[in-house]
């Protein structure tokens, strides 16, 4: 192996530590609700530099989905905002969403 290979391996190691530590973080409806997606969190990588999650979801998208609302909700308390880009069977471009977009439609549906 080369230098640059444990390098690479460290990295994953830590980043697939760090992935778990999120998951463990949330409760059980969102965890095993993740179990049935393609997930990922990229640092950096969201809009205005926020972490980016990525999610492959098995039907099709609704913002006001007490999964995604939920989500976004404790993935805040763990992380702060939060960008997502969210993918379906329907289409291969994402629909990017901000985890406060999702909050404010929990509020409004709140109050309406």
């Amino acid at each position: 192996m080369q230098p640059s290979d444990s390098t690479l391996v460290r990295e994953l190691y830590r980043k697939s530590a760090r992935l778990r530590q999120f998951k463990a973080s949330l409760d059980s409806f969102v965890q095993s609700m993740l179990d049935e997606c393609e997930w990922g969190i990229i640092a950096a990588e969201g809009q205005g530099g926020l972490p980016l999650m990525t999610l492959r979801l098995q039907e099709r998208i609704d913002l006001h989905d007490p999964f995604l609302v939920t989500l976004a909700e404790q993935a805040e308390r763990y992380y702060g905002p939060i960008d997502f880009a969210l993918f379906t069977w329907e289409t291969s471009e994402p629909l990017r969403v901000l985890s406060k977009t999702l909050l404010d439609t929990k509020w409004r549906r709140r109050n309406h």
